[in-house]
């Protein structure tokens, strides 16, 4: 393709991104994120703006179906350019796909827990970074493996294995990557029974996150994660329990 011809239709998909039907700006921002995998050598010095178009998409909550196809293109984009291509834009745009993980629609679920899992499998410069997001993350994960929607549930399942090397509980990481043939809810009760035994402190964040039904950081839980929550933690009781009577 001639430079001269790229950038006139570049420049015409960045103007469709901001067009008033929404699957005009759906197909624009997947025509953006197809350039950039397609042809990374060639947009390059677009790469920034490209960027931008994608990350302005993840604001337009109005329209479910933009930001949908937002977090699936820039996972595509995340996937070709690793972390150290994306530079800064890499923690803006962790920061703005975790808020989409308690929403509504399921398909706002399903995009963010795939883009999420494609900015671990990315990340290495950033990995302390990546670390602190995933510590006040993996919560929603965890109670995601029985979300209502099976393509969710499944994507989140691979989220949360992907994002299991930045988990400071190595217990739980060794739980979560060995969990192959247990199902979504025995993984949840093998991490709760983990949480009894080794971490008593990350228990009682869980107990004061379904006393409020809110997440740490303020975002209120999905209905289905607090029925999840609630079953974890009455299994946990009873093993709590179990244990206390044995040892008296």
């Amino acid at each position: 393709m001639e430079k001269s011809s790229l950038e006139r239709v570049l420049g015409i998909l960045v103007e469709k991104s901001q067009h008033g039907i929404g699957a005009v700006r759906q197909m624009a921002l997947r025509c953006l994120a197809n350039a950039v995998t397609g042809a990374p050598k060639e947009v390059q010095k677009h790469k920034a703006a490209i960027l931008e178009v994608l990350q302005r998409g993840l604001e337009n909550t109005t329209c479910p179906v933009v930001a949908a196809e937002s977090m699936l293109a820039l996972a595509e984009v995340v996937r070709k350019l690793k972390a150290e291509g994306l530079g800064s834009a890499f923690k803006d745009i962790a920061r703005s796909t975790k808020k989409f993980f308690e929403v509504e629609p399921d398909v706002l679920r399903f995009s963010a827990f795939t883009l999420y899992a494609a900015l671990a499998t990315s990340t290495s410069e950033k990995r302390s970074f990546f670390i602190r997001e995933v510590w006040e993350t993996w919560f929603s994960l965890l109670l995601h493996l029985r979300d209502p929607n099976p393509d969710v549930s499944n994507v989140c399942r691979t989220t949360l294995y992907v994002c299991a090397p930045f988990l400071v509980l190595e217990r739980v990481q060794k739980i979560i990557i060995t969990s192959i043939g247990l199902s979504a809810a025995q993984l949840q009760y093998e991490i709760g029974h983990c949480l009894v035994r080794d971490a008593p402190a990350m228990l009682e964040r869980l107990h004061g996150i379904a006393r409020s039904c809110r997440l740490e950081n303020g975002q209120a839980l999905h209905p289905a994660a607090s029925a999840v929550l609630g079953d974890i933690l009455e299994k946990t009781r009873s093993l709590g329990s179990s244990r206390q009577q044995r040892q008296e």
